[in-house]
């Protein structure tokens, strides 16, 4: 199963998202990700390409370290004793790994290159030490992302690792500006084979948006203006009210004191702004009609049409989208409709629809947003929208009242973590407050003696609470000197369980470099990868952070390529027997060790494959397993009925069962190729011998499905009694179907009579025009419908449809 770095055949790069292991050996969640992206590298390595197909282990992160924690162990220890596991337990069902690529993101040789990377975004102003708020968990005692943050069943906050509950907190952290790549990852998305699904998922996720920032003057205060983003300003002249995020600037004015409101007011805002930091951007951006909001007691001015309008806070703006402000058409948008609707503002029509109503908006069916005619709006009166809307930007900027821009909601990745079983970040805090790398990027020789940094032993791994990571303790590895020479300290954070994980694809093609992430020649030949299988769970997260990497490095020129995958497919679920979720706590859980053991590997393989499509979710059935498990009974059975025999009508049988699963294999279609094999083990079943060359073309073709049994009759048919690699059926040519032979002998037509489809007609597929018609003649059916002397018209496409008229 090796892959041979630049040999003369097509090469393919297979891959499945490597696992972090968390428990004590894989789990069925496992055997569904990577079975059938394994079968369709054995079915590829047999059809003359040279392929990759590797893995490795993901186990720095919160995974490893909360299971090291439960169990006692050493996470060091822990992950050593999981790994083997993990690697054995897929030994034993069969995968056809290239072990010698494996990896291992705790390796130090490994993550010398994830610190090598994370420095040249720190050198390229990418990466930046700040103080914000961020999701906390008590719990687990360390900071998650945006998107590693949930709601459980009840509709809490929690954490997606382990659902413990969350909340902000102000905390130092480093981050890493995704945002400076978001139109590239917009962009990019054009340019690979990933489903729509997903396409749109991270497009809604970057969530860019093309308008103009328009300039209101605030209302009592000299020279102080709110800026407001929107897409719309067509409808300027219906603006009725302006929205701030609780993260406004102008909100921390308010509740601070430093703009003058009753306090009545003061005290609704600052109770506002605190229940606003216990939800999600997401939950912030979900369409909920009930809306939430606060006065704040000021206004501001439309200068378009001199009118005063209220400024209110509501959570459904975010800070760090556009400019934490948005101004309010209730007529025109659904979100300000229902917020107007509630809060008892002012809604003024500005566009009417193409049912042509101009009547006041009171119901939500009438607010128009997609398209109409303008009123109500001075100049614009008349004009279609998308004109209006480019006519008012210009007027705006014309009178310096407003800026075109575009503006995205993704946000910048906080990338630091409080806990132990992490990447060490390779940086040292010096006495005058600056920061320094510990390594020159540019400079292989620095690199070569500096890095990697590497985790330090600690007396207690387990996370403090004080906002500080265990290495912190480490006061011996934490207090350091700087280039000058002077007192200094590293950086006690460590790196997310992603940071591994973003490039793992990369070190496959060459994981024993020391000089560099990959030896780019080595690149150039494998990537971008061919196929890349994976968890829907990946969408916002792995997924998108990789391709941020990767073109990060392509920018640098470290990578070849500008994106890292070409195609997609995300894996479905296996649930239990009762349709639920598997769970310890429910006690639906089925192991995959106890099932290898009473029915065996293949019949295992054989099942995952056959239960559904790859991309589904359903529950485990325990009868489709056992006769998976008859069908390879029934394979090894029928070797006693090997003969020399002729079997024309056998041999025809087992080519048009070959070009089925040769072309549901090439579009993935694995489930079904199962049913064909039964179907197929029936007809050799009713045969009193089974011709020798039949034989050994259906055992090639089982091959990558059922790895040991057809190994094992493959030695037996050939009369082998040792085995050789060189013999192994699993480096045997696919076979080949013959086309005449996957021809029908006779097709069904339909007879259509005036139009009409009367009848149905078997005939030779290669039958004559003058045959058919004698035949369509003869049928019962067709002579109730029409005479044939009264036949004016007779067409005949051959094989596919008869008009008579």
């Amino acid at each position: 199963y090796k892959a041979v770095d630049f040999s003369d055949k097509p090469k393919k790069y297979i891959l499945a998202e490597f696992p972090y292991p968390s428990g004590k050996s894989i789990h069925f969640g496992h055997v569904m990700r990577y079975t059938v992206p394994e079968i369709y590298s054995r079915f590829l390595r047999m059809r003359g390409y040279n392929v990759m197909f590797p893995m490795g282990w993901d186990a720095f992160g919160l995974p490893a370290e909360n299971y090291a924690v439960k169990t006692g162990t050493h996470p060091a220890v822990l992950t050593k004793q999981l790994t083997d596991s993990y690697r054995q337990s897929m030994k034993d069902i069969g995968y056809g790994i290239d072990w010698d690529r494996e990896v291992n993101t705790t390796d130090p040789k490994y993550y010398k290159w994830t610190q090598w990377i994370f420095l040249k975004f720190w050198e390229n102003g990418l990466a930046e030490l700040r103080e914000e708020p961020v999701w906390w968990s008590d719990k687990m005692k360390t900071v998650l992302a945006e998107e590693e943050v949930i709601k459980d069943g009840e509709g809490n906050l929690v954490a997606e690792r382990d659902g413990s509950p969350v909340r902000k907190k102000m905390l130092k952290q480093w981050v890493l500006k995704m945002p400076e790549y978001a139109e590239r990852l917009i962009q990019g998305l054009d340019t690979i084979d990933f489903p729509d699904s997903i396409k749109a998922a991270q497009k809604n996720w970057i969530g860019k948006k093309v308008g103009i920032n328009i300039t209101y003057p605030i209302n009592g205060l000299d020279n102080e203006n709110i800026v407001c983003f929107t897409t719309r300003p067509d409808t300027n002249f219906g603006a009725t009210f302006v929205v701030l995020a609780p993260e406004h600037p102008f909100v921390e004015r308010i509740i601070n004191g430093e703009v003058t409101t009753d306090p009545k007011t003061r005290a609704s805002v600052k109770e506002y702004v605190e229940q606003a930091k216990n939800k999600t951007d997401l939950d912030r951006m979900i369409e909920v009609k009930d809306k939430t909001g606060v006065g704040t007691g000021f206004t501001v001015r439309n200068q378009l049409n001199g009118k005063d309008i209220p400024v209110w806070i509501a959570d459904f703006v975010l800070g760090h989208f556009g400019t934490g402000a948005v101004v309010g058409v209730p007529a025109h948008d659904m979100r300000d409709f229902q917020f107007a609707k509630k809060f008892g503002i002012e809604i003024i029509r500005v566009v009417v629809g193409p049912n042509g109503d101009d009547s006041p908006v009171t119901k939500e069916e009438q607010v128009q947003e997609a398209a109409g005619i303008m009123i109500n709006s001075e100049f614009l009166d008349g004009m279609e929208i998308m004109a209006a809307k480019d006519k008012m930007m210009d007027y705006l900027e014309e009178k310096r009242w407003g800026e075109r821009t575009v503006t995205y909601s993704l946000r910048d990745w906080v990338f630091s973590r409080q806990r132990y079983w992490g990447e060490p970040i390779p940086l040292i805090h010096k006495e005058d407050g600056g920061t320094e790398e510990i390594a020159d990027t540019n400079d292989p020789e620095s690199v070569r003696e500096n890095l990697p940094l590497e985790l330090p032993e600690v007396p207690d791994y387990n996370p403090t609470d004080d906002g500080l990571s265990p290495i912190a303790a480490n006061t011996d590895w934490v207090n350091t000197v700087d280039s000058e020479g002077k007192p200094a300290k590293r950086e006690t954070n460590t790196m997310p369980n992603w940071a591994g994980s973003c490039w793992y694809y990369l070190r496959y093609t060459d994981p024993n470099n020391d000089d560099a992430v990959a030896d780019i020649e080595k690149m150039k030949y494998w990537l971008p990868v061919d196929n890349y299988f994976g968890g829907s769970e990946h969408t916002y997260l792995h997924l998108l952070y990789s391709r941020f990497w990767h073109q990060f490095l392509y920018d640098q020129g470290a990578v070849p390529t500008p994106e890292p995958y070409q195609w997609r497919m995300n894996g479905g679920i296996l649930l239990g027997e009762d349709g639920r979720k598997m769970s310890k706590s429910v006690g639906n859980v089925i192991e995959p060790q106890e099932k290898l053991a009473k029915y065996g590997a293949d019949a295992v393989r054989l099942y995952i494959t056959f239960i559904g499509p790859y991309d589904g979710t359903f529950p485990h059935n325990e009868s489709s397993l056992k006769a998976a498990h008859r069908l390879v009974k029934n394979i090894y059975e029928l070797a006693e009925k090997v003969g020399d025999a002729h079997d024309p009508k056998l041999e025809k049988t087992y080519h048009k069962m070959l070009k089925k699963v040769t072309d549901m294999a090439e579009n993935l279609k694995m489930n079904t190729i199962v049913s064909e094999f039964m179907i197929f083990v029936k007809e050799l079943k009713a045969v009193d011998v089974i011709p020798k060359d039949v034989w050994l073309g259906f055992i090639r073709v089982i091959a990558p499905f059922a790895v040991f049994t057809a190994e094992e009759l493959w030695y037996r048919v050939n009369g082998w009694d040792e085995w050789t690699p060189e013999n192994s059926v699993h480096l045997q040519e696919w076979p080949t179907y013959d086309e005449e032979l996957v021809k029908d002998d006779t097709v069904e037509i339909p007879v259509q009579i005036n139009g009409n489809v009367r009848a149905t007609v078997e005939v030779d597929s290669g039958a004559s025009e003058k045959s058919v018609r004698k035949a369509v003649f003869a049928l019962e059916e067709v002579k109730k419908w029409i005479k044939e002397s009264d036949v004016k018209d007779f067409r005949y496409v051959a094989g596919k449809i008869i008009s008579i008229r």
